[in-house]
């Protein structure tokens, strides 16, 4: 600013006479201490040390597509719905494809593919024309397959990402984290073939089944190696394998493990090194990098209900002698048994979320932990209850014959 010529400036001049200088900016004070820049940066560089440790950590998770997928499903995800329970009169949705992931619940109908978040708000409803829908979850993905058909198609929650038709009918499918998928099909001259895919749909191995019909397959998180269970007859003796394969290998693969007697009709891949496959004499837990194999025999009880997760694998069964007693057992990631509870009905549905757990039971959905063990209370499911899907570690999807229920821990 000026006046008659000269030019005015907001500085003071140094009392000492040194001349002027410009005035002084107080420090930054929380409280009544000054909190120096120093600190400042060292946060930032802490910040910006631990963002770019988790990137890396994480890199194969980072790709243009998965981030835009993300972003895509928590747009959709945001909303209120009308609240549970929600009808579904109309539709058949059978207790293995009733699932709960991100707190939200998926189901496969016999008509259609929806996913529906805590208040019941729609965010995905696709039709399909499978008669015998199997759906399998893994990231940001699903993939519906036609068991015993040839359709199968990839979904995200946005749109339909692919859909194929194979030349052999579908035996079983698998998902992994990133999108990418196999099929275990029907194979001529051969007991069954898997061909896993990339994430947009492309073939990218095979391997084929000469010794054993394979029943079901597993992906490990990145989609590296498959865990795939098979039968057979040997001089009227029921086999069944474990197979551990590499899917970048293109040579024979022995099974890793084979059982007399035990019919193994099914796998999970939970976490990054631990394999859980499900037969009707006994579970088998096998640790893919070790090669450590724990069985867990079910005695003189039948299996009536399982499902694993990351850390744990939850059973429930029913006496052999038609009694009204059964047993939910919960295993940790080595086989060991970390639970164990009687309950007085049949156990329809188990299921499990973080630490906890929980068994649909009669009427009943009875919840548990695990770290400490011990009961956390119970609900009603109501009369016509057919499957659980914990929500988190106090509430669970109840699917009913005609509508989804909430639950919550009383």
């Amino acid at each position: 600013m000026a006046e008659n010529g000269r030019r005015f400036d907001t500085t003071e001049f140094d009392p000492a006479g040194q001349g002027p200088h410009r005035q002084r900016k107080e420090p930054r004070v929380f409280g009544e201490h000054a909190v120096p820049r120093w600190v400042y940066r060292i946060v930032l560089i802490l910040i910006l040390c631990v963002t770019g440790t988790l990137g890396w950590m994480n890199r194969d998770n980072l790709t243009p597509s998965n981030v835009l997928e993300w972003i895509q499903a928590r747009v959709v995800g945001m909303g209120v719905g009308d609240g549970y329970p929600h009808s579904i009169a109309g539709t058949s949705v059978l207790p293995k494809n009733f699932i709960s992931a991100d707190k939200n619940i998926y189901f496969a109908s016999d008509t259609s593919l929806t996913v529906m978040n805590s208040t019941a708000k729609e965010l995905v409803s696709r039709q399909h024309s499978f008669s015998d829908p199997v759906l399998r979850l893994g990231g940001n993905r699903m993939l519906l397959y036609n068991l015993g058909g040839r359709g199968c198609q990839l979904e995200s929650m946005n749109r339909t990402v692919k859909k194929i038709s194979v030349d052999q009918n579908i035996i079983a499918g698998a998902l992994a984290r990133q999108g990418e998928y196999a099929l275990l099909t029907e194979a001529d001259g051969y007991c069954g073939e898997l061909t896993a895919y990339t994430a947009d749909g492309r073939e990218q191995s095979h391997y084929w089944f000469s010794d054993y019909y394979p029943t079901a397959v597993a992906l490990n998180p990145d989609a590296t190696r498959a865990a795939v269970t098979g039968v057979n007859v040997t001089n009227g003796v029921m086999k069944s394998a474990v197979y551990l394969l590499d899917l970048s290998s293109a040579k024979a693969q022995p099974p890793l493990a084979v059982y007399d007697g035990n019919m193994i009709f099914d796998v999970s891949w939970n976490g990054d090194s631990s394999v859980t496959a499900f037969g009707d004499q006994a579970a088998v837990v096998i640790n893919a990098d070790s090669k450590a194999k724990t069985e867990y025999d079910y005695g003189a009880m039948q299996l009536t209900a399982y499902c694993s997760s990351e850390g744990m694998t939850a059973l429930g069964f029913s006496s052999y002698s038609g009694s009204s007693n059964s047993t939910f057992a919960v295993l940790d990631r080595s086989g060991k048994k970390i639970l164990s509870q009687q309950l007085q009905g049949a156990i329809r549905s188990v299921s499990l979320y973080g630490s906890a757990a929980a068994a649909l039971c009669g009427s009943k959905v009875s919840f548990y932990t695990t770290s400490p063990v011990g009961a956390a209370g119970t609900c009603d499911a109501g009369n016509d209850a057919k499957a659980v899907a914990m929500k988190d570690e106090t509430s669970a999807y109840v699917l009913g014959v005609s509508e989804i229920r909430m639950v919550s821990v009383r």
